[in-house]
């Protein structure tokens, strides 16, 4: 488990039936449990606080004012920073272009009038923190969302709005504090109406999701736990289509940085016309395989019908197929809720596996070799 401290295998590994509170108190030494469970406060809070903040700086009586009506969007980040603009891209409806900018460079068509985003939960993610240098040679004035950091600082020196977020803790754990500037920046800059509502029905949705998947509900009605042993000791594949796409995304990091365990994604219809063929052949391979189906029943009737073909096909070559449906009614409490229970699964996943969901040892190991090598 790459340098995580305290995150050794236990011998046996626990059953389903096992994953309750005296679990969670032996090996959850980070509180990733609590801030799974925080996520209603996080949408709540984080929005209203980002609306306060935004409020008025699109007008251009700031000393930088980005945007207003721009006619394009860019979100930089990356990892836990840049889920939040993947779900809430998938969430809103912009008449623009809009991209989530992973990497060093911007593209061509990023200029003043675009609406410029850079998030880093740390502010000192080097590759947004890239981007935004660039941004601001092409004359853009980028929104800054940050607990502190370099990027903060930057905001501080050129006058850029700054959206400030808790910090202390995980990026991944902070999703919420994370896409909701993103969300309020939107409604300030006149390309969405205000998402109150949506933030209302997606809390309320997730505070009654904390009760059926905590560790006090036990057996097979936890959804969250059942796909953790499910999942258990198999490659985890997550597949999403329309909306869910991001929600698979977020499944496979949480899998990834949770759990310590490998895990993949990919989109319908995408995948039906490459992946799909890899499943012909090393069956041991799709034997120690389960592949969960993220579903949206308000989703496009021709991606329903071939989630339901593509896992026949899968079940056909020996991989097992689960399906997760969405809940709720506006676009952004359907995806929160499959965040929610996939935030969950992978807890309990991390647990089965005798190990401390919080830490991200390899990455941090990782992190420091770049900085410490050329270029770093």
């Amino acid at each position: 488990m790459g340098g995580d401290a305290g995150a050794t295998l236990r011998t046996a590994a626990a059953s389903a039936a096992e994953l309750g509170p005296e679990l969670v108190a032996e090996l959850d030494a980070g509180d990733m449990l609590g801030a799974i469970a925080g996520l209603p406060r996080q949408l709540t809070a984080g929005y209203a606080s980002a609306r306060e903040r935004l409020a008025g700086v699109f007008d251009g009586a700031g000393a930088a004012a980005p945007p207003a009506r721009p006619t394009g969007l860019a979100v930089f980040g990356m990892g836990g920073s840049a889920i939040g603009a993947d779900l809430i891209l998938a969430a809103t409806s912009l008449g623009v272009p809009a991209a989530v900018v992973r990497g060093y460079d911007v593209p061509a068509w990023i200029g003043p009038q675009t609406l410029v985003i850079a998030a880093s939960y740390s502010g000192e993610t080097e590759e947004t923190f890239a981007c935004t240098a660039l941004a601001l040679e092409r004359g853009c004035v980028p929104v800054c969302v940050a607990s502190g950091g370099a990027l903060a600082a930057l905001a501080s020196a050129r006058g850029l709005p700054l959206v400030t977020i808790p910090g202390g803790g995980q990026p991944r754990a902070c999703v919420g504090y994370l896409a909701m500037p993103i969300l309020a920046a939107l409604s300030a800059a006149g390309l969405t109406p205000p998402a109150d509502a949506g933030v209302a029905e997606a809390a309320e949705l997730l505070r009654a999701g904390n009760i059926e998947y905590g560790p006090d509900a036990a057996g097979p009605a936890n959804e969250a736990k059942a796909l953790a042993a499910r999942l258990h000791k198999r490659q985890a594949l997550v597949y999403g289509a329309g909306l869910t796409v991001p929600a698979a995304r977020r499944w496979k990091g949480q899998i990834n940085e949770n759990a310590k365990a490998p895990a993949f994604w990919n989109e319908l219809p995408e995948l039906d016309h490459n992946e799909l063929m890899g499943w012909t052949s090393l069956p041991h391979v799709a034997a120690a395989s389960l592949a969960v189906f993220l579903g949206d029943g308000q989703g496009d009737e021709r991606l329903r019908r071939r989630a339901t073909l593509t896992a026949g096909e899968l079940e056909a070559r020996g991989v097992d197929c689960v399906h997760a449906a969405a809940r709720g009614s506006s676009r952004l409490a359907r995806l929160f809720s499959l965040v929610q229970l996939g935030d969950y699964a992978s807890f309990y996943l991390a647990l089965l596996y005798g190990v401390d969901p919080t830490p991200v040892g390899a990455i941090q190991d990782f992190k420091a070799k770049l900085a410490g090598g050329a270029g770093g």
